[in-house]
């Protein structure tokens, strides 16, 4: 099999480079076409691997390579195809799972450097779709459901007026175009994205056969590309759920659109999203703390993008329960060109204020060997109003999430994500009051078990929950400790659906638990509406939902988008109000977050 090959077809001479059906397609035509196939039967010099090391095995044509979710191919010398003249693209799919959330089949999209051009994606449940940008995503959805462990063609043709979708040689849906597609450089990339060395939305499955051609194939000549294939890949066995319930099984989880909005909420912004006047254009982790009477918010801040050095640990006080907020300031900051510091949580105990935030190395956050994930503590100094840094207090890759909880044992336990090796769940165990002395516990999963473990812990005396977030999947993961947080049980998914973001969780004066993210029927992965969980007074299980804040809120204060994203969530118990914080999209795209703030009366969230 040929293992890269780009030609200008002309004359019915140089056919043999494709495959018989190809050949037909393209022997009648006169006008150059450039063609282009990556047969997939190995990891060879046609294509760069990012991330893991696919399996070798039979494929729809030949060999194929198989991702866990752990790895996107990058298609070498793809970057100037952007089809000025219309193209078509193609390759055969074998999906694995149909249930771990978006998982990018083929894109050309590079989001931290705004280059998005299209992609080819399996949603949820099976479903196929593709997204063209025309300002902002226009998609085409095919009706069919994919089937795990069963080989498709999937085809996308874009001309000047219109973009059509394939199945297995069949149009299954179409959409208008009314501009070019924008032109990019960034690579085409297979199973996922591959974004500023951050892997994004990876397939679980296997791919074969990519080609791209530099027209617009008609209906017919996608037809005659395709012929079926009947072999089979072994798909992993679905990963068993936790006999731990999250939710109560007996009451109803409503969709989005029928569960209660709360009354009484306040809103404030913490800190608007203002490049034009500060210069930083990403934000993101809102923390929040009280100390003194004072409200403390800290959040990440970047001039440049997501998960770069550049990043900074920044915050602000409101001595007013949040109306109002003093200037920014900064907590830390890198120590060097490729060091960053990034968003945390705070601590107040014995009349001092600690800050404990995310710290990394260069660009690759997802590769715990050379981001060297870490935990770094400071300290306020009351006198100065400096933060003094006390240097590294946790390695194995954590990063901080969840102010510290102090439990019945006398230590602190503070919940986060051990990034790298699996990207677990993890905990920290303080040393009674010393808050420089930590043990890192990294919770056991699920095997097969593809996480981004972000998560939060509720504290009922010996008995520690921690609820993580899946990964890409749009499920919450549950893991509970009966020894004060050293051993686990092994994080499984749990029964209640949760958004794709970090969750935030705790235990209110009330006797009520809570868990605030975006946990309705019918959300999916969506960061909105942000809504809040709880649980009857004394209970286990959460068994309400109530929507703390929709997208759509012209009432304000902050920012309005009908597809805002109300992301990261932070909550903090003070007289009688839970205080929470968030990220606001606001419509805009990575992570060009405002900080917000929702003050809720407890008793709005009492139920029986």
């Amino acid at each position: 099999m040929i293992r890269f090959s780009a030609f200008c077809f002309c004359v019915p001479l140089l056919m043999p480079a494709l495959h018989a059906a190809d050949a037909s397609v393209l022997a009648n035509k006169t006008t150059p076409v450039t063609a282009q196939t990556w047969p997939l039967d190995a990891v060879d010099a046609t294509i760069q691997l990012h991330g893991g090391r696919p399996k070798v095995v039979p494929g729809a044509h030949g060999k194929s390579l198989v991702l866990d979710g752990k790895s996107v191919i990058e298609l070498k010398d793809t970057a100037t195809l952007n089809g000025e003249n219309g193209f078509t693209f193609s390759v055969w799919l074998n999906p694995h799972a149909l249930d771990a959330g978006q998982q990018i089949i083929a894109a050309k999209n590079r989001y931290s450097l705004k280059e998005r051009q299209w992609s080819l994606a399996v949603e949820e449940g099976g479903i196929l779709r593709a997204y063209l940008q025309q300002d902002k995503w226009r998609t085409i959805t095919a009706k069919p459901l994919l089937q795990a462990g069963h080989w498709h063609h999937v085809a996308l043709t874009v001309s000047a007026t219109q973009a059509v979708l394939y199945l297995n040689g069949q149009p299954v849906g179409e959409t208008p175009i009314s501009k070019p597609l924008p032109s990019t450089h960034a690579p085409i990339t297979l199973g996922g994205v591959w974004d500023g060395d951050r892997l994004m939305q990876q397939l679980h499955g296997a791919v074969d056969d990519a080609r791209y051609i530099s027209r617009v194939l008609t209906a017919t000549e996608v037809a005659k590309t395709y012929q079926p294939v009947t072999a089979t890949q072994e798909v992993p066995k679905p990963i068993a759920p936790s006999e731990t319930p999250l939710w109560d099984a007996t009451a109803k989880l409503p969709k989005a659109a029928e569960a209660p909005v709360l009354d009484g909420v306040v809103f404030h912004v913490i800190q608007p999203h203002a490049p034009e006047k500060d210069g930083y254009i990403w934000l993101h982790g809102v923390g929040l703390g009280w100390h003194k009477g004072r409200l403390y918010a800290s959040f990440g801040h970047n001039k440049g993008e997501e998960n770069t050095p550049g990043e900074q640990a920044r915050g602000r006080i409101s001595s007013d329960g949040g109306r109002t907020w003093a200037d920014t300031f900064t907590i830390g900051a890198g120590e060097s060109d490729d060091h960053a510091v990034s968003h945390g949580v705070f601590l107040s105990h014995e009349g001092a204020l600690w800050a404990f935030h995310g710290s990394f190395y260069g660009h690759h956050l997802t590769d715990i060997d050379s981001s060297k994930v870490h935990t770094r503590a400071y300290r306020l100094n009351e006198t100065t109003g400096k933060w003094e840094s006390q240097g590294t207090v946790i390695q194995g890759g954590f990063w901080p999430l969840q102010e510290p909880v102090k439990m019945t044992d006398g230590n602190w336990i503070m919940s986060g994500i051990s990034v790298g090796h699996g990207h677990h769940a993890a905990v920290a165990i303080s040393h009674g009051a010393d808050f420089t002395k930590w043990d890192l516990v990294v919770i056991p999963a699920a095997e097969g078990l593809n996480m981004w473990g972000e998560s939060t812990v509720i504290v009922d005396g010996a008995s520690i929950t921690n609820i993580a977030r899946y990964g890409a999947k749009p499920q919450a993961l549950i893991s509970v400790s009966k020894d004060h947080g050293r051993t686990w049980s092994t994080t499984a998914p749990s029964n209640l659906p949760m958004a794709t973001s970090k969750p935030s969780a705790g235990m209110l004066s009330t006797g009520q638990r809570y868990l605030v993210c975006t946990t309705t029927a019918d959300s999916g992965g969506r960061r909105t509406p942000l809504t809040i969980a709880v649980s009857k007074p004394g209970s286990s299980v959460l068994s309400q939902v109530f929507i703390i804040r929709p997208s759509v809120f012209p009432q304000g204060p902050g920012d309005v988008a009908d597809n805002a994203s109300l992301s990261y969530p932070c909550a903090t118990e003070q007289e009688g109000k839970l205080y929470i914080g968030y990220s606001n999209g606001g419509g805009r795209r990575g992570n060009h977050n405002s900080a917000e703030l929702a003050v809720i009366p407890i008793q709005s969230l009492l139920v029986k």
